[in-house]
Order: structure tokens, then C-alpha cells, then sequence
């Protein structure tokens, strides 16, 4: 059963947040027992800095399913680097049973708790890989294999791009997921998408509301970058370079 306060909160945020289509009675249970799941696992690993349902119904929920939109219509394989807590995987393979979602962290912590959150929640669509992705972005079995990576709050574009690009189909998209710097960053990435074989093919600037905060407005910034052409073979180069040295 779902706790009062529970889903009158859930409510709030998602109806304010134009996600009033993802409060069906399936959808709001399984909304709560990720929260009771994350709340319990935060409690003793590294998994979230929230430790308010609220928040994480926010700042977590609406926050990754603001980019929900713009996921292709119809079946595709996702792949979410750096996956950290499950941000935006598991949101994304609850409210699209037909995609088949891969959450991937370096974290075998993390790994395990998204793999164990996925099963109490029902959820056939997601499976995890635990690895770097500057690795696994050259190994054939998942090189140029998908057709939708995302990221959030992982770093800044310019490294994200090397880290996630190999990873897509020629055609695929990514989908960054960014704070208020985001405009800052697409500027120095510019060298970074030339290198890349990739553009920005879409953009939307918005708010996340907050409803025991009607007047904090948090900018979010989600950017549509499609792949243009194969990735050259010199990417990703290693994590030292790429991070000392971004394109």
C-alpha cells in the first residue's frame, strides 16, 4: 500500500511537471518501492546524497523522466553510462516496457543493487554491465551496438562524448542530461562533435518544479546529439587522456 503522503507528493511533482501520463496505479507503486529500496540501500553505500522520499520523487523521478520524451518510438536497445543509483535507467525501462535498457557503472556495488532493484520491481526489460566505458566502448560486442546512450550528472560534455559515442549505431542519439552549465559545455565541445562525427540535433531548456518549493526553479538542460558516421578507431582513447586532454 501506498503511503498517503506518498503518492499525494508523487502527484504533485508529476502533474506540475507536465508527467501526469506515468500516474497510472502500476507506475505509482513501483515509483514507491524504488524510493523504499533506494532510501535502504543509501542508508549503507554510497548510492544517493537524497535522503528524502521527496527529493528523490524530484530530483531522481521527474528529473530523468523530463528526457522520457524524447526516446525513439518503438523497440531500441539504451545503454545509461555511468549509471550511479539506476539515474535514468531504471525510470526509463518502468514507464518503456518495450525498450531494452543496459545500465552500466564501474561500481560493482551499484551494478548489483540496480540488477537487484530491477528484479523486486518486475523488470524483464533492464539488465547491468559493470566496467569503464573508455574499455567497453572498443570491445565489438558493445562498440557501435546501440541505438540510445544517456548520461546524467556524470561529467562534462566534452569527456561524455568520448566516453558514449562509440558506443552508438551510426544514426543513434544521445541523450545529455545537464544542469545550468550546459550552454557552457556545448561550447567546449565543439572540437569534441567534429571529432566525434556527431551534432546537436536538439535542445530543450527547462524547469524542474519542485511543489514544497513553488518558488525554486531548477534549470535542466537536455541535449539530442546524433551520430553522424563511424566512430574513428583511435576512440576513446584511455580515461587518462580523455580526461586530461578532452577533445
Amino acid at each position: 500500500m501506498i503511503p498517503a503522503e506518498f503518492k499525494d507528493y508523487l502527484e504533485q511533482t508529476f502533474l506540475k511537471n507536465n508527467l501526469s501520463h506515468y500516474l497510472t496505479p502500476k507506475l505509482c507503486e513501483q515509483f514507491y518501492q524504488l524510493s523504499v529500496q533506494m532510501m535502504q540501500t543509501g542508508a549503507v553505500m554510497n548510492l544517493t546524497a537524497l535522503r528524502d522520499e521527496k527529493q528523490i520523487i524530484t530530483r531522481h523521478f521527474a528529473d530523468c523522466l523530463l528526457a522520457a520524451p524524447y526516446l525513439p518510438e518503438g523497440p531500441c536497445r539504451l545503454l545509461d553510462v555511468g549509471s550511479g543509483s539506476g539515474m535514468p535507467a531504471l525510470p526509463f525501462a518502468l514507464v518503456r516496457p518495450d525498450i531494452s535498457v543496459t545500465a552500466l557503472d564501474s561500481t560493482a556495488k551499484k551494478t548489483a543493487y540496480i540488477a537487484q532493484a530491477a528484479r523486486s520491481l518486475g523488470l524483464s526489460n533492464l539488465q547491468v554491465l559493470t566496467g569503464r566505458a573508455e574499455e567497453l566502448g572498443t570491445d565489438p560486442a558493445y562498440r557501435e551496438t546501440f541505438d540510445v546512450v544517456c548520461a546524467r550528472a556524470v561529467a562534462e560534455l566534452r569527456i561524455l562524448l568520448e566516453w558514449c559515442i562509440p558506443f552508438l549505431k551510426t544514426g543513434g542519439i544521445f541523450i545529455a542530461l545537464k544542469g545550468k552549465n550546459a550552454k557552457e559545455e556545448q561550447k567546449a565541445a565543439e572540437n569534441a562533435f567534429s571529432k566525434l562525427s556527431c551534432i546537436l540535433a536538439k535542445e530543450r531548456n527547462i524547469c524542474l518544479y519542485e511543489p514544497n518549493r513553488p518558488d525554486e526553479k531548477i534549470e535542466r538542460n537536455i541535449f539530442i546529439i546524433q551520430k553522424m558516421a563511424s566512430t574513428d578507431k583511435k576512440y576513446p582513447r584511455r580515461n587518462a587522456q580523455i580526461t586530461k586532454k578532452p577533445l
